[in-house]
C-alpha cells in the first residue's frame, strides 16, 4: 500500500505542476484558440489532482484497498468537448510573428503529457492490485489523448509555417 501511496503522492505534483504550466503559458501565448485550449488543460489537470488527492485520503484512512473504489467516471472528471474529438483541431494561426513562440510552447505542452502518460503507465506496471493498475492505465490514457493533441497541433504549426523544413526536425 505504501507504494501505491507514493505513485498517488508523486502524480499529485505532476498534475500540479501540469496545472500551473497551462496557467502561466496560457497568459503567454498569443493564439485565442490556444489560450482557450490551456485554460481548459489547467482546469483538467486540476481535476486529475483532485482524484489523484482524494485516493490518496482514502488509502490514509482505509486498511484494505479492496473498500476503495478505483472506478472513474469519464464524463463526470474528464468530458471537455473542446479538447477532444473533432473539436480538437482548435490552433488557428493568426500571426507569423508570434508562431514561434506558440510553437516552443505546443512542444512543451505534448513533450509534458507524454511524461505525466508514461509515468502512470510505468507506474501501472509496478502495482500488484488491479483495481489500481486499471485505474493507472486509465489515467495514462487520458494523458496520452493530451499528447497526442499537442503534437498534431505542433505538427499543424510547423507545417504552415515551417513549410517543407518539419520533414528535417525529429519529431518524437
Amino acid at each position: 500500500m505504501e507504494k501505491i501511496k507514493r505513485i498517488l503522492k508523486f502524480g499529485m505534483r505532476l498534475e500540479k505542476q501540469g496545472e500551473n504550466f497551462y496557467e502561466y503559458y496560457r497568459d503567454v501565448v498569443t493564439n485565442k484558440g490556444t489560450k482557450e485550449l490551456f485554460d481548459d488543460l489547467a482546469k483538467m489537470e486540476r481535476d486529475h489532482y483532485n482524484l489523484l488527492e482524494k485516493k490518496y485520503d482514502e488509502l490514509n484512512t482505509k486498511d484494505d484497498l479492496k473498500v476503495i473504489s478505483w472506478v472513474v467516471d469519464d464524463r463526470e472528471y474528464f468530458d471537455s468537448p473542446k479538447i477532444f474529438g473533432q473539436a480538437a483541431d482548435l490552433v488557428p494561426t493568426e500571426n507569423e510573428d508570434t508562431q514561434i513562440s506558440d510553437l516552443a510552447i505546443m512542444r512543451m505542452a505534448y513533450i509534458i503529457e507524454g511524461d505525466f502518460c508514461e509515468f502512470y503507465k510505468n507506474a501501472a506496471e509496478n502495482v500488484e492490485n488491479e483495481e489500481v493498475k486499471k485505474f493507472l492505465l486509465q489515467l495514462s490514457e487520458w494523458e496520452n489523448g493530451h499528447k497526442e493533441i499537442f503534437q498534431k497541433e505542433y505538427r499543424k504549426l510547423l507545417k504552415e509555417d515551417w513549410e517543407d523544413m518539419e520533414n528535417y526536425l525529429a519529431l518524437d
